[in-house]
């Protein structure tokens, strides 16, 4: 069963000094997207959510393990830092689980 999560998170300690668009960044964002690549993850919606000063990233994953298999893999190589992380259902879906339904 597909996982879909919502995260909240900024760049991590990794990206210190480096400079945007330089050979070291572009090496930085493409290990990135190689470990959500690895885990067969699939992004629906990522930017840049000016009011809080954060990424927000919502991704669709095989299983819940990919999920946290991709989180651990980011923060160990220190590339984000994840503030938030978790699952993503639509609110109708929400409000019948709060309705107990």
């Amino acid at each position: 069963m597909s996982y879909t999560t919502f995260s909240i998170a900024s760049p991590g300690p990794a990206y210190n000094g480096i400079v945007f668009g330089s050979p070291e960044w572009t090496a930085l964002i493409e290990r990135q997207f190689a470990i959500l690549a690895e885990a067969n993850a699939t992004t629906i919606a990522g930017g840049f959510a000016a009011g809080i000063g954060k990424f927000i990233n919502v991704n669709t994953y095989p299983d819940v393990e990919s999920s946290v298999r991709v989180i651990a893999r980011l923060a160990a190589e220190q590339l984000i830092n994840v503030e938030s992380s978790g699952p993503f259902i639509p609110t109708e879906e929400m409000f019948g689980l709060m309705a107990g339904q």
